[in-house]
């Protein structure tokens, strides 16, 4: 009969029940396949009427196997290995197998004893960032596998080890920094036991090689957020202006003590990390820091124990390379200006980041995806672009916007056609960045427009400039943009919604889209939207009296001004137009020029004689030519275009001559 709920039945009670050996239970429960199916069927009658349930323990005790493997790791508390326990409990769980967490603390005269002693109790081991030294390491490995090792390199079996490439991540950190400027940076260390410490090291040292001029300070840290804490005045005394830490732990401390001592990050100090463990994002500022797969790390260390344990051991060994999450908590150095960084270009003009060039990549088809400049602002904070605003989706910041090349619209939204109006068509094209380069004081970008067909109408190159300068006791500064557009891959047709019939709608250039502003536009031909729209006035102020400030735009001096578009009742935009009345015709060849020069001051300035004399200075302050690049206007040719003629282009000018600009 079945025995009392209170009592453990063992397998001599069930093989007692069924009349056969208990060899024969035990093949039963271990499903093999030999076994005769009457006894079979008589075991498993027994062990339902007895509800038997065989012990876990005895069993793994039988197979010689416990179902279970160990993870080692230095400092539980750091979320990077917390990622990785996540990743290999995960993986296992679905084999059956679960994971035993020892935690060494970083006493690495213990790590041998506990790895050895955790394996002993399981039937597989990973080891995360051991500190222990290499000839201790290689000897338990040679005893006490399956063993994978994360983060330290393996000599007698290559093929155990997972890693992330550290070396690249601290030298990517070392290019961020520099491209924001930064010439003096600090390492937080991480412990001296650690082989990542060492290839931060080497990355960092690699990064200096590339860069003579760039200086890294040691400073002493951890790997622990109290270490970084502790290294704040150590690193506050060193001069540096940014500091690459050892780890996100590292970091954040430091960012709690710098914060306390009152020091404004990024403004004075720029901090960055590594691992992007989940807090890091949530700092304050949040924090700059090289994106590591922690949780495909300990999912990839299971898929190689599992390997190894059923005689399939991998042949390699597998790296990661982390990935740059940019935050908050980096910024252009304190002494920088101007443009700084092509893998994150930005404008700073003193203390201040005053623009920021986005690529435009992810702007939907329909809109014209192409860069633009957004947000630009004053010294003083003021905002004087706006993008994608609910009136028009299509306006970005400050860009070159056309609505008819060759049927093509580079204006994104609807197009006008006439006798029906404006309709939306399937003729989107996009402006490509082929190439971005940093060159002097400027950003020399290299583009290939490409129509709806995906096939490329025109190239272009485009330079950007920013300087600071003074209006009278204010500081200011002054934007430069040229480009020149190469019909290199045919001969071009520019118009406008006026060429097609639209009256007064010859808008197509240099586009400039401000936010929504009660503001008054000047122009040498008078105030207000009647007088500026369709003016050939050189100079076109525009300015808010609420806000305080002037925007003063300024066409080169050197070319007969084109026609101002200018809408101030419906929306503020403002731009030079290409195709005001009649259409542009450039010959395969050929380039068009174009250019528009800002002074932007935290002052209300509405007198037209000194918007004059402003728009003049603007003029002879123009920016400087880069060697070896050919920027200027070519020389008029008539044969170079049809309508109209070159000296009424202004600030866009064509010539039929060979073109040398092929992005």
């Amino acid at each position: 009969m079945p025995n009392p709920p209170h009592r453990q039945v063992t397998i001599a009670q069930v093989a007692e029940y069924a009349g056969v050996s208990q060899a024969s239970v035990s093949r039963v429960l271990n499903r093999n396949t030999t076994v005769d199916p009457s006894i079979a069927a008589k075991v498993t009658d027994a062990i339902d009427k007895l509800n038997y349930s065989p012990s876990q323990m005895a069993r793994n005790l039988v197979r010689g196997r416990s179902n279970t493997v160990a993870l080692v790791v230095p400092d539980l508390e750091n979320p990077m290995f917390q990622g990785v326990l996540k990743g290999l409990s995960r993986e296992a769980e679905r084999d059956g197998y679960r994971v035993l967490v020892a935690d060494t603390a970083e006493r690495v005269a213990d790590e041998e004893e506990i790895a050895a002693e955790a394996r002993s109790r399981c039937d597989a081991l990973v080891l995360v960032s051991p500190r222990m030294p290499a000839e201790r390491l290689e000897a338990l490995l040679a005893r006490s596998g399956p063993i994978v090792v994360v983060n330290r390199p393996v000599a007698s079996n290559p093929a155990s080890e997972l890693s992330i490439d550290y070396a690249h991540a601290a030298s990517t950190l070392g290019d961020h920094l520099f491209s924001l400027g930064h010439t003096r940076l600090a390492y937080v260390a991480g412990p001296p036991q650690s082989y990542a410490d060492g290839l931060r090291r080497r990355g960092l040292a690699e990064f200096v090689a590339h860069h003579p001029d760039v200086h890294v300070e040691d400073v002493a840290g951890g790997s622990q957020i109290e270490d970084g804490y502790r290294a704040a005045e150590n690193v506050l005394s060193s001069g540096v202006t940014a500091v690459v830490a050892f780890n996100d732990l590292i970091a954040l401390g430091l960012l709690a003590r710098l914060r306390e001592l009152g020091v404004d990050v990024p403004g004075e100090l720029s901090v960055a990390g590594i691992d992007d463990v989940p807090l890091a994002r949530f700092a304050a500022p949040p924090l700059t820091t090289m994106s590591v797969p922690r949780i495909e790390l300990g999912a990839q260390a299971w898929r190689r124990l599992r390997d190894e344990m059923s005689g399939t051991p991998a042949t390699h060994p597998l790296s990661y390379r982390a990935i740059l999450e940019a935050r908050g908590s980096t910024g252009p150095a304190p002494e920088a200006t101007g443009w700084l960084s092509p893998g994150r270009p930005i404008l700073r003009v003193g203390d201040r980041v005053v623009a920021r060039y986005e690529e435009g990549r992810t702007i939907d088809s329909v809109l014209s995806p192409r860069p633009y400049l957004h947000p630009v602002e004053s010294l003083a904070g003021v905002r004087v672009t706006d993008v994608h605003p609910t009136d028009h989706l299509h306006h970005f910041g400050i860009g070159i916007a056309l609505p008819d090349v060759n049927g093509t619209s580079y204006w994104g939204g609807r197009t006008y056609v006439q006798g029906v109006g404006s309709v939306m068509l399937e003729n989107q094209g996009l402006q490509r960045r082929d190439d971005l380069e940093l060159v002097g004081d400027a950003f020399v970008e290299r583009l290939t427009w490409i129509d709806e067909r995906e096939v490329a109408q025109l190239s272009e190159i485009r330079r950007l400039t920013g300087r600071p300068t003074r209006v009278g006791e204010r500081d200011a500064w002054m934007l430069g943009w040229r480009s020149s557009l190469a019909a290199n891959f045919g001969a071009l047709r520019l118009g406008s919604p006026a060429t097609n019939g639209r009256d007064g709608a010859g808008y197509g250039g240099l586009f400039w889209r401000f936010p929504k502003w009660e503001a008054t536009v000047v122009t040498r031909d008078g105030v207000g939207e009647t007088a500026a729209h369709g003016s050939r006035s050189p100079w076109l102020a525009v300015v808010d009296q609420q806000r305080r400030i002037t925007v003063l735009l300024s066409q080169p001096a050197d070319r007969e001004p084109l026609a101002w578009f200018a809408r101030v009742s419906e929306y503020l935009g403002i731009g030079p137009a290409i195709a005001w009345d009649d259409e542009v015709h450039v010959a395969e060849g050929g380039r068009l020029e174009l250019g528009i020069d800002a002074l932007i001051v935290d002052r209300v300035i509405t007198d037209p004689a000194e918007l004059e004399r402003l728009a003049e200075r603007l003029g002879a302050e123009a920016n400087a030519d880069i060697p070896g690049l050919d920027l200027k206007p070519a020389l008029a040719n008539p044969n170079g275009i049809r309508t109209p003629s070159p000296a009424t282009l202004g600030s866009a000018s064509a010539s039929a001559s060979p073109s040398d600009v092929r992005p």
